[in-house]
């Protein structure tokens, strides 16, 4: 049993014993006790129960967080909101003042529950240990959003410094505050959880930082909106120009979903991944950033033209699989999801045009399970027939690619 485990089942059991003889002293005084002493047990109770209820809550978040099974939902949140609803209702010690400066259209992609969590925790901390003016402040720096919560107080001990997000670092006086211990450990697991960071400074008082991802903006207007379309389609020819004509029309697509909050998922060859990456920046989106939070997700196509056909059929348990099970983990931990896919493409290019719709028809069926817009697209010959593709598809793009 390691420390933190044995300090936990220390807590519970002495949260445990207070209720009990509590309890005790009711169910056997009840008749006798005067009523200020059965008001101080029936508080006490209370006080208590609470204790507890909140220290199995954190234990449970901890440990989903550890075993990286919380269930997340991704959306935009608007900082302003929660860090508002956190303090509304908050009793203040007397000689505390609170400020908030969060500007109202300063949003981060969070999860809104665990964000709240996150700011309750840090509030929470401020309050019970820190000085008489406790500051909430929040900006936006490049591709991440900062939400810092200080206090002038005297500051964590310097022994204390390297173990704060660790679960119970307390100082000597801290257990008379109450509390699990786990505050500071849950920030730092939830926040990583949503791809963000926490840190800890004293230059002015004790600060506490965390960063979630910043909503991408688009520093340009995009063409329209592809994912309007459902199922779309856009036909392409090579015009010799050494030019990829779908990466504007891709790069727009993508982009439409990064903006607003969406999960995008881009299967291409490796040339055009790239391609589109380079756009996005262009426009002012953080490809890497987008990638490194799980936003946006680059999938290579010529791997997975290899990994989906078994004996001359694509292999529907391994589509499920390799994609299908990526969508409806997206679609769970976004708020929406959309895809572009271009492994038909390579079939129907190749000549075999069977895999080519029986690729459709699983995208298809994976629509039916998952709701989500999907953009494929085709390179045909010069005069080549898109009637049969026409008809697997909702609509078909018009835009910067050249329409067969």
């Amino acid at each position: 049993m390691d420390r933190l485990d044995a300090q936990l089942i220390h807590d519970m059991r002495n949260a445990a014993t207070v209720l009990h003889e509590g309890a005790d002293q009711l169910q056997h005084g009840f008749n006798t006790l005067p009523p200020e002493a059965v008001e101080h047990l029936c508080s006490m109770i209370a006080r208590r129960s609470e204790m507890l209820v909140r220290l199995l809550d954190d234990i449970g978040s901890s440990d989903l967080a550890d075993r990286g099974a919380l269930e997340l939902s991704t959306r935009v949140v608007n900082l302003a909101d929660v860090c508002a609803e956190a303090l509304s209702g908050r009793p203040v010690p007397d000689g505390v003042t609170v400020s908030l400066d969060v500007p109202t259209d300063l949003v981060a992609l969070a999860d809104p529950l665990r964000l709240a969590q996150v700011v309750d925790n840090l509030l929470s901390n401020a309050l019970r240990y820190g000085g008489s003016v406790v500051r909430v402040t929040a900006v936006r720096e490049a591709s991440e959003v900062q939400l810092s919560v200080s206090d002038d107080g005297a500051g964590v001990p310097q022994e204390l410094c390297q173990s704060l997000f660790e679960g119970y670092s307390r100082g000597d006086s801290s257990s008379a505050f109450g509390g699990s211990g786990l505050g500071l450990l849950i920030v730092r697991q939830l926040t990583e959880a949503m791809g963000g960071t926490v840190s800890h400074d004293q230059r002015d008082g004790t600060r506490f930082t965390v960063t979630f991802p910043a909503l991408p903006v688009a520093r340009r207007p995009l063409q329209p909106d592809q994912a309007r379309l459902g199922h779309s389609v856009a036909f392409w020819t090579d015009d010799g120009s050494g030019t990829d004509p779908l990466v504007e029309s891709l790069t727009s697509y993508a982009a439409h979903g990064l903006t607003r909050g969406e999960a995008v998922v881009v299967v291409a060859a490796p040339p055009r991944l790239a391609h589109v990456a380079s756009a996005l920046h262009d426009l002012g989106i953080d490809p890497d950033a987008a990638e490194a939070t799980g936003q946006l997700i680059p999938l290579d196509a010529e791997t997975l033209d290899r990994a989906l056909v078994r004996d001359g059929h694509i292999d529907t348990t391994q589509f499920q699989r390799l994609v299908g099970d990526r969508a409806r983990d997206l679609s769970a931990r976004w708020s929406s999801l959309r895809i572009y896919g271009e492994v038909v493409d390579r079939y129907w290019r190749r000549g075999d045009g069977h895999l080519a719709l029986e690729l459709e028809s699983a995208w298809g069926a994976l629509r039916a399970q998952v709701e989500f817009p999907l953009m494929c697209a085709y390179e045909l010959a010069p005069g080549q027939s898109d009637d049969v593709l026409r008809m697997c598809h909702e609509a078909v793009v018009e835009s910067d690619v050249d329409a067969a």
